[in-house]
């Protein structure tokens, strides 16, 4: 770069002095003093420039820019020369701003009142009209996993410090990036104007008041990632000093001068993943000598790595509780009247405090003192909310359960069934099971087979099992007409040999890690609503899926923390656990079934070509010859 000739060959005055300014993780930035002004003067990455889109997209940027400053709003904003907002001189492209006499705020110095001021401003830029401008919306549809297997192989990847941290995470990239991609792709259909890096090093306070900087990505977008980005940044997130007042505070003061539409938060935040995986992923790139062979480029892009890393498994911790924040916020739902009647009048509640749990996905569930009480609020799972009130009564002695205090189906008090339970404070597997070494996680599952063990134990009467399952096979397959592709005739053979012998027991019916509490360095299991007389192997088919799709039974607090690097062997600690499953002929065909009947069922309700093709995976793996 020729700072001194760029000045000199624009007319910006004869240099007096340089001094480079940090915060640029791409580009560079000096505080250049000439005869004429003080400037600010931005050298841009030639990589970054080099891009087809790039002139373009720094026009708009600065078309936007300028567009805030005419509706009063602080900004800095490049200046024009020879009608040109970038400017080439050798070979580099220049941005010229005036020299801001600010500071940038550090975390401990941000407020609460620097974040409400900041909110305010995101409102504000999200309310103008941006029609005038006549500049596309930015509507990004992402479908792209990156090779992140690829970098391992890179002839300079053992040489990095970042070499360990890496290798124990990047095997949940491709599954994390691709839900994500889909919860972005939900809820990417709104737009307004966007600063798209409005965290704390793009602002400069003046007074206690706020010029917005940096402009590069500006452009009109979804609001809604920004809003939850930005209220991050301005909570202390990026540097793991994350402030849930500061958070809340934000949120609340956009959404006063903001309304917003109903809509899926639990995907905006999943989806807000989608910048930190392309952020890590460019930076590996620069930091292996892929983009570049810059030494401070390479050095900078490697530190990113690191930093990006272990932002991505923060922020995957606290996906769960900023969904319960901002729904929190935003609830409509509102059920504390129904709690205060119970607590009322019952005796062993009286004057405790209660708190509402946002765990239950057809009952509402709060705690008081050291009690759950669950609320049959979904009237439509009532005959399923008795079933489990009538397994805890008839079976008060089955250990690692909660215990039943009282049951409540009179409607009496509340116009609702509701339960109080014992309230088992800990963690569920889902939430431990990816810290867990291998021989932790055996521990867990031996645990685990010892409840499921002492259901199974108990004697119940048999029944003809092998036509039930030919009979639900039968009637999915004609409903969803997929029975025309193969004989059908064929797979209700093999059903005959598959399910000709079972163990019958009372099986819970709906194992997976959600279900299963750790409770003072023991598993407890809960949520009896599904428990039944079956063969005792139908209780393994949530496992029997999970080795592949883990996070179909995730709450969203373990949604996004759950893998299938972590499931792979569940299975075989299962058959290790518990012998007697390696005594069940037929174990994986009769798996198989199950979970080609759930597939059936999930076909019905959305046809998607990904649901069939697993079916049909399914059926060629019981050698089952597909129809073309």
């Amino acid at each position: 770069m020729n700072i001194a000739g760029f000045c000199t060959h624009y007319n910006l005055g004869k240099v007096l002095s340089i001094t480079k300014l940090t915060g640029g993780l791409m580009h560079q930035m000096y505080k250049v003093e000439t005869s004429n002004n003080i400037y600010a003067i931005k050298v841009l990455n030639r990589e970054v420039i080099s891009r087809p889109e790039a002139y373009a997209n720094f026009v708009t940027s600065e078309t936007i820019a300028n567009y805030l400053a005419l509706n009063h709003i602080s900004v800095s904003n490049a200046l024009k020369i020879n009608n040109n907002y970038l400017n080439k001189y050798e070979d580099d492209y220049y941005m010229v701003f005036n020299f801001i006499n600010g500071k940038v705020l550090k975390d401990d110095e941000i407020t609460i009142l620097h974040c409400a001021k900041i909110a305010s401003v995101l409102a504000e830029i999200h309310n103008l009209d941006y029609q005038d401008l006549n500049l596309i919306p930015k509507i990004t549809k992402y479908t792209e996993i990156y090779d992140w297997s690829s970098y391992v192989k890179n002839p300079n990847f053992n040489k990095m410090p970042y070499q360990e941290l890496y290798l124990n995470n990047y095997l949940k990239y491709p599954s994390l990036q691709q839900r994500a991609n889909e919860r972005f792709n939900n809820i990417n259909k709104d737009y307004t104007l966007s600063h798209q890096d409005l965290d704390p090093k793009n602002v400069m306070w003046q007074d206690n008041e706020p010029i917005l900087i940096d402009f590069e990505a500006a452009t009109i977008s979804c609001p809604y990632q920004e809003l939850l980005e930005v209220a991050l940044c301005w909570s202390g997130f990026l540097n793991n000093n994350f402030s849930e007042k500061k958070f809340t505070t934000f949120i609340k003061t956009y959404l006063k001068e903001r309304p917003l539409p109903d809509i899926a938060w639990y995907d905006v935040i999943c989806g807000n993943l989608i910048n930190r995986f392309n952020w890590l992923n460019y930076n590996l790139k620069r930091s292996l000598g892929l983009l570049t062979k810059d030494e401070d480029e390479i050095s900078l892009a490697t530190k990113e790595v690191t930093k990006t890393i272990n932002e991505i498994n923060r922020y995957l911790d606290l996906i769960g509780p900023l969904t319960n924040t901002i729904e929190n916020i935003i609830s409509k739902n509102n059920y504390d009247s129904l709690i205060t009647k119970i607590i009322a009048n019952t005796s062993f509640l009286a004057n405790q405090d209660y708190q509402y749990i946002n765990s239950g996905f057809t009952n509402t569930i709060y705690k008081v003192g050291d009690y759950i009480v669950k609320i049959c609020t979904d009237t439509e799972n009532e005959e399923s909310f008795t079933r489990e009130i009538t397994f805890y009564q008839k079976y008060p002695n089955i250990p690692h359960i909660p215990k039943l205090y009282l049951a409540d189906s009179s409607k009496k008090i509340i116009p609702y069934i509701y339960e109080i339970i014992s309230y088992l404070e800990g963690p569920t597997i889902y939430e431990i099971w990816p810290k867990l070494d291998e021989e932790a996680r055996v521990n867990i599952i031996n645990e685990i087979t010892r409840i499921i063990k002492s259901l199974h134990s108990i004697s119940v009467p048999s029944f003809s099992f092998s036509k039930e399952i030919k009979e639900t096979l039968t009637k999915l397959l004609n409903q969803t007409n997929l029975g025309e592709l193969f004989n059908l005739n064929s797979l209700l053979d093999k059903c005959s040999i598959y399910f000709k012998d079972n163990i019958f027991g009372l099986i819970h019916h709906d194992l997976h890690f959600d279900n299963f509490i750790y409770h003072n360095d023991e598993v407890y299991l809960i949520d009896f609503e599904q428990v039944r007389t079956y063969p005792i192997d139908y209780d393994f088919k949530i496992f029997y899926r999970m080795q592949t799709y883990p996070w179909k039974w995730a709450s969203i607090k373990t949604d996004m923390l759950t893998v299938p690097s972590d499931y792979y062997n569940l299975m075989t600690y299962f058959k290790e656990s518990y012998p007697v499953l390696k005594t069940i002929n037929h174990l994986d065909e009769r798996l198989k079934i199950y979970t080609l009947i759930d597939l059936l069922e999930e076909y019905l309700n959305n046809n998607s070509q990904e649901i069939k093709d697993q079916i049909l995976s399914i059926l060629t793996s019981l050698k089952i010859t597909i129809k073309k």
